[in-house]
């Protein structure tokens, strides 16, 4: 068990090094660094069949640092449209994600316009697919807007627009 514990400690600590060495050779563009964190946002809200709660809890707690203080959701439902913070919004992730045996987001057709140099649009096509713990598969498509904002040398997501383009 200790061996173990070693050997995740160890690659844990290589990854974390690898990501550092990383960030000082590449300087991504702003474009690019949006794109990460669409791409972060979609993989932090996905299940696997093999999630464990540890992973979910992760995943959610990952979710935070991709938000601004306040975030704006206008997603058509009344009840889940309004202002959230990260905390709130990792809360509600972790939450839906109990309701699922697996589900997985992704987006299409990602095209990002730099409004000035501290703040962005993101348009894309965004896909759920997934299974509920009840056995019932889901399917669906939205047409998402995201605004995000250069807060601290970090885009993070400041608002988050859903229109239906596809009903079943």
């Amino acid at each position: 068990m200790v061996k173990h514990i070693k050997y995740i400690a160890i690659v844990i600590a290589l990854v974390v090094i690898g990501i550092i060495v990383f960030s000082f050779i590449e300087d991504p563009s702003p474009e690019k660094q949006i794109e990460n964190q669409v791409e972060k946002f979609l993989f932090n809200a996905s299940k696997s069949s093999g999630d464990k709660l540890t992973t979910g809890l992760l995943k959610s707690k990952s979710l935070e640092r991709l938000f601004a203080p306040h975030c704006k959701f206008y997603i058509g439902v009344s009840s889940f449209s309004g202002t959230y913070t990260p905390i709130q919004i990792s809360s509600n992730a972790m939450r839906c994600r109990t309701m699922f045996k697996r589900v997985k987001f992704s987006a299409h057709d990602i095209q990002i316009h730099l409004t000035s140099p501290s703040a962005a649009t993101v348009n894309f096509t965004g896909s759920l697919s997934g299974l509920t713990k009840r056995g019932k598969s889901i399917e669906n498509y939205k047409e998402l807007t995201c605004d995000l904002q250069l807060i601290e040398g970090e885009w993070l997501i400041s608002a988050v627009s859903v229109r239906e383009i596809i009903k079943k």
